[in-house]
């Protein structure tokens, strides 16, 4: 392998979901999201709608048929439940990249030349997607996408702050992220909320992605997520400038349950029932 395979984005954080249509009804109400796309992709069997929440894609996708576990996305599906699948970057060729990875040791799986997936494994425990291109319609590839356009929303939502992991393996998760990939660590500390941990935060592309592990793994809230089937996302932490309107908007019109628990870093969060399986939490910037 010559060098880290460089990566421009991060693409989009992918939710799987037993409902498309309520998940895009969701993340409209509750965060402001805009659709600007929607697809089905026949050889695995889902449907998929693209959206953009201020800075950062969602792609909500579900299987159009969940039993039939012939199709990757419905295995996966149905292992993790509703929640949060895998986040997704963007690379310039995706060929040479699944070649680069598969010359590293790592697992590559649903190649389809263009985009393909790298599983939990070979990442420290995070499903990764890889993809060389542009998706459908989207307004940050046409050059002229300004995330202001969510301002305004009574979510109060700014921009993503991060993406929080949670691992067993940060020795894996460091080798891939900065050695396979091009990530850059910006910090590297040790917190004691919610629970004592090692925290590390990465660069990638022009994401943040903070990875999390725990002093005692099979302990406290992230032992209890390490101890269930999933795919190493934990929560997308998003920046608010108003954390008390942003509570008002959840806990009254829409009736969440929202609360400080578990949160990192300090802020609030959704109760991921209430939002199909995905954790959400806020912190003013």
């Amino acid at each position: 392998m010559g060098g880290p395979i460089a990566v421009s984005r991060i693409i989009h954080t992918i939710h799987a979901t037993t409902d498309i249509h309520r998940s895009r009804a969701l993340y409209q109400d509750a965060l402001g999201g805009l659709v600007f796309a929607e697809n089905f992709f026949p050889a695995e069997d889902r449907e998929a709608a693209l959206l953009y929440v201020t800075d950062h894609m969602v792609e909500p996708m579900a299987a159009r048929h969940p039993e039939d576990l012939t199709k990757p996305f419905a295995r996966q599906a149905a292992r993790i439940g509703p929640g949060f699948h895998s986040f997704e970057i963007k690379v310039a060729d995706g060929k040479a990249a699944s070649a680069a990875f598969r010359e590293a040791g790592c697992t590559v799986a649903s190649d389809y030349g263009v985009f393909f997936f790298v599983r939990p494994e070979s990442t420290g425990g995070v499903l990764l997607e890889v993809c060389e291109l542009p998706m459908p319609n989207d307004p940050w590839e046409r050059g002229n996408w300004d995330p202001r356009l969510g301002a305004g929303h009574p979510c109060r939502v700014t921009g993503l702050d991060h993406i929080a992991c949670v691992t067993r393996d940060m020795a894996g998760a460091l080798r891939f992220f900065t050695e396979v990939v091009d990530g850059e660590v910006l910090s590297d500390e040790r917190i004691v909320s919610p629970q004592r941990a090692r925290r590390v935060l990465l660069r990638l592309g022009d994401t943040q992605v903070a990875f999390l592990e725990p002093e005692e793994p099979n302990a406290g809230v992230f032992g209890a997520f390490l101890a269930k089937a999933q795919n190493g996302i934990y929560a997308l932490v998003w920046k608010v400038d108003d954390l008390a309107q942003a509570q008002a908007h959840f806990a009254g019109k829409l009736k969440f349950r929202v609360g400080q628990a578990h949160c990192v870093p300090a802020g609030l969060a959704i109760e991921p029932d209430d939002f199909l399986g995905a954790r959400h939490e806020f912190t003013e910037a």
